[in-house]
């Protein structure tokens, strides 16, 4: 993620400003003034761009999915289209290791990158209640591509086992995403993990075996 310059025009250095001041002191802690100083712009001006600092908000986590879009692949609509499956745990594959290649980034980049990520950590873990579609619009189509994953490879689960599924899944990548330094500690080594695709498969295969997938079985390679 590339930080905006600072001499590009008012909206989008009030846009960065609002990232860093609302990851750092939250909603409630920030005020419109505070943002308007960091962007080195007239506090009117939120006003006039966003219709307040609610709107503001909005806007500031719009920017950060708008570039930083959420991973897409091509997956089969239905278990009975061609190829399905081997389609299927394909795009798995690749959901998974775009979504953990994100959450190991967080942290790596620069200022603007830790900002972003902490933004949307704090919002994911407790939203306000006037952002709830907008996470979800966001979100959703990327559950959604999983699942359909999911039931391409198992069109016997359920609404509630897709679901549990999903989440399991989003539950191992996070705790990587959340207890990073802790997991380097334990292992000692600071640059963990150095290959990104044997994590990558470990979870594939963890997850696959936990639905009873057949090419998931010991020896079978996604």
């Amino acid at each position: 993620m590339t930080p905006i310059d600072p001499e590009s025009n008012t909206r989008l250095r009030l846009l960065e400003a609002a990232v860093f001041c609302f990851a750092e002191h939250g909603f409630d802690g920030t005020g419109i003034r505070e943002i308007a100083q960091r962007a080195k712009a007239n506090s009117a001006l939120v006003q006039y761009h966003f219709g307040g600092k609610t709107g503001l908000y909005a806007a500031a986590l719009t920017h950060i999915f708008t570039i930083r879009p959420l991973p897409f692949e091509v997956v089969p609509s239905s278990p009975d289209e061609p190829n399905a499956r081997e389609r299927a745990i394909h795009a798995f594959h690749q959901l998974v290791e775009s979504l953990l290649r994100e959450m190991l980034a967080c942290g790596e980049g620069g200022d603007f990158d830790r900002a972003a990520h902490q933004l949307i950590n704090r919002e994911l873990q407790s939203p306000r209640p006037d952002m709830v579609e907008l996470l979800r619009g966001h979100i959703q189509p990327l559950v959604d591509q999983i699942t359909r994953c999911m039931r391409a490879l198992r069109p016997d689960l359920d609404d509630e086992e897709a679901f549990l599924s999903v989440n399991s899944l989003f539950g191992q990548i996070t705790h990587f995403h959340i207890n990073l330094p802790m997991i380097r500690m334990m292992t000692g080594d600071p640059a963990w993990p150095r290959d990104v695709q044997a994590l990558v498969r470990h979870i594939v295969q963890f997850s696959l075996r936990g639905l009873a997938v057949p090419e998931a079985l010991p020896g079978a390679r996604p």
